[in-house]
């Protein structure tokens, strides 16, 4: 995985946070450490301390011994200072004139203190050496023996050292330094030596002529040292973890963002490609359906006409499939439930497969299993284009020369219905459409379409031909994304069965007053959203002037910066009896509006205006050039947008409710439709 920046900032930043724990803690710990020890080298100090003060009593008891007495005799010293000194194994003697050892405390000792050496210093101190003793001479007011030298045993003092465990003692008087044997284990110790304590003391006796030094060293035990590994590998272990946990999180907030950004942009594109595929589409079907209406055509040209309008259609949906793959594929595809005329929108399916089946040979055969409700909230955009690509696939693929198209309503349950909450619940049921063909059936590679986009089968010469292997795989995510379910069943040379549910909401009027009808015993009005219709009469109802005075003179002002648009949208409204008004900016709308009222006024009527506004300009879109006409006054007429996109896609769009969103290619149906007073009374 290729980190981002901020990524490698953030495990840096967590790594030098850690160190710095690491750091803390080990300070810490020596922090801790060196003060429990310098308790003990405290103690140590005192013991120290305690010992040399007793040495000192004693010394100065031999000293005012002899400054005390006229003449002491080798029997009264012996007798004095072996009971004094033996309590702390130290011994003294006196030096004669001639340096020579005179007066021994503990004749033991006698051929120990006869091989010393005495050594005369630059400053003519002397100095008595015995070995295994610590000697310190003292000078007495004795004529025959001038000096006094007070013995400590090394044995002694290495026996005390030797007491202190766990720490490195050493003991320094004069040239002869003495160690315990924890000194010993010290060394080779490097890393423990990292968190030892080293704490020493010296002493100065000016007034014996001597001086000591005795330092304290300590290191941590091996199970001391393991736990401190313990605790710092512990602590970075969960530094490091939590910065990489840290680093991923950020580098997946990243790539979300990114891909995010990438799909936004790739939907912005798509949107707009979309737009302007719609656009000579619209024109396309206006020119050949202008032609078809002047009936100038024989029936070959009529043929051909209705080709042209069917393979006009097929691109519209090929252009759909594209943008609505690319949301299912970045999940943001969403469903929009609208209310509308559920037998009217299968029979327009009905009829605009009819009007084309002799295209492909093939008939459409609708069936209905029970009964169909009148209304119901549906996306049926979505519900149109699954529809519409699983018939399109059995016109286009199958060999044989029938398809069927069933349709049944099954709602849920009434125990999981519960119409006092419906805000909360998802659905109140699914619509089952089954498409049956009677072809070759499909093959493993066609089916593999399913799950995995761009598959096709190669060896097909029908999937050569065209299909770029999105249709399926976009159906499934669609119906998938949004709940419902897809099977699909396929035999060799028997045909190809495809099921899916969608889901439908019941509408907002009582279940009671809900009407259930045959679908194809009447002519229905098309599908159109009831929401946007009431929305129209209501903006209708609130017109501040000519209400009282309305006539049936119906004027379209129509605002589109595609010539081809202009013609061909003018065209097919004049046709179904408009007086249409054309312009391509905002400059022109506004004269174009000023006219039309400005004629109204002076012939005393109203007219029954309506300004249907291509979304995408040159200059602005269509929201806000509504806006700005608004601004100047006119909300009397009726605002509607067409546009290549659904109205959520469209930005804003939830600003503007009284606003009526229609998709490209125009339909006449629906405007005539929603300005039909008699319509709007449905409701």
């Amino acid at each position: 995985m290729k980190f981002s920046g901020l990524a490698r900032v953030a495990f840096v930043v967590g790594v030098l946070g850690t160190m710095l724990i690491d750091v803390a803690l080990w300070n810490h710990g020596q922090g801790e450490m060196a003060k429990q020890y310098q308790s003990r080298a405290d103690k140590l100090y005192d013991s120290s301390r305690d010992m040399l003060i007793q040495h000192r009593i004693m010394m100065d008891a031999l000293r005012s011994f002899f400054n005390a007495s006229d003449e002491v005799t080798n029997a009264e010293f012996t007798l004095f200072a072996k009971d004094l000194l033996k309590i702390k194994s130290a011994i003294a003697f006196t030096l004669g004139a001639d340096l020579k050892p005179k007066y021994i405390s503990d004749p033991e000792f006698y051929d120990v203190i006869n091989s010393g050496r005495v050594h005369t210093e630059l400053n003519d101190n002397i100095t008595y050496e015995v070995e295994d003793f610590a000697t310190i001479v003292i000078s007495i007011d004795e004529p025959k023996q001038p000096y006094l030298v007070y013995a400590v045993s090394h044995k002694r003092l290495q026996r005390k050292i030797e007491e202190n465990i766990d720490v490195c003692e050493r003991f320094t008087l004069g040239d002869r330094t003495l160690s315990n044997l924890e000194c010993q284990r010290h060394e080779g110790r490097f890393l423990a030596s990292l968190l030892g304590f080293h704490s020493e003391q010296f002493v100065d006796l000016p007034e014996y002529n001597t001086s000591y030094r005795l330092s304290v060293d300590y290191m941590p035990t091996k199970k001391e040292m393991l736990e401190i590994a313990q605790i710092l590998v512990v602590f970075t272990l969960f530094g490091l973890t939590f910065s990489l946990l840290v680093s991923l999180m950020i580098q997946n907030r990243t790539d979300k963002e990114k891909q995010r950004i990438e799909s936004n942009s790739k939907l912005a594109l798509l949107s707009t490609l979309n737009h302007e595929i719609r656009t000579p589409i619209n024109a396309v079907l206006g020119y050949a359906n202008m032609l078809k209406a002047q009936a100038c055509c024989s029936i070959s040209g009529k043929n051909t006409l209705d080709k042209i309008i069917w393979s006009a259609n097929l691109l519209n949906s090929v252009a759909q499939n594209t943008l609505t793959y690319s949301k299912a594929s970045s999940g943001t595809l969403k469903l929009h439930y609208e209310e509308i005329n559920f037998p009217q929108l299968l029979h327009n399916i009905d009829d605009y497969y009819r009007a084309f089946s002799h295209t492909h040979k093939k008939h459409l055969e609708m069936e209905f299993s029970g009964d169909i409700p009148e209304f119901i909230q549906l996306d049926d955009t979505k519900f149109f284009q699954l529809t519409t690509n699983f018939l399109n696939n059995a016109f286009k693929y199958s060999s044989g020369d029938l398809v069927i198209f069933n349709v049944k309503v099954s709602p849920l349950p009434h125990h999981l219905v519960d119409t006092s909450e419906r805000g909360k619940k998802p659905l109140d049921g699914f619509v089952r459409v089954a498409v049956k063909d009677f072809g070759k059936g499909m093959s493993k590679a066609s089916m593999e379409a399913i799950t995995k986009p761009f598959t096709t089968d190669l060896k097909s010469s029908l999937a050569l031909k065209s299909g770029i292997g999105i249709g399926l795989y976009t159906c499934k995510k669609v119906i998938e994304s949004v709940g419902g379910s897809i099977r699909i069943r396929s035999r060799k040379n028997q045909g190809t069965l495809v099921i899916f549910q969608f889901p439908f909401r019941l509408t907002n009027m009582s279940h009671g007053q809900e009407s259930v009808v045959d679908p194809m015993a009447k002519q229905y009005h098309p599908s159109v959203s009831v929401t946007e219709a009431k929305e129209t009469q209501q903006l209708a109802t609130n017109a501040r002037i000519y209400q009282s005075n309305v006539t049936n003179r119906k004027q379209v002002l129509l605002v589109d910066d595609n010539l081809f648009n202009l013609e061909v949208c003018k065209s097919m409204l004049e046709s179904d009896g408009y007086i249409v008004t054309t312009a391509k900016d905002r400059r022109e709308s506004i004269r174009a509006l000023n006219n039309i009222y400005a004629e109204a006024q002076e012939a005393s009527e109203a007219p029954s205006l309506i300004v249907l506004m291509d979304y995408m300009l040159d200059e602005t879109d269509g929201l806000t050039l509504i806006s700005s006409l608004r601004s100047l006054g006119f909300h009397q007429p009726k605002y509607f947008i067409l546009s290549a996109n659904c109205k959520d896609e469209i930005p804003k769009s939830a600003l503007f409710p009284e606003i009526t969103f229609l998709q490209k290619p125009l339909d006449i149906k629906t405007i005539r439709a929603l300005n039909d007073p008699s319509f709007l009374k449905l409701f």
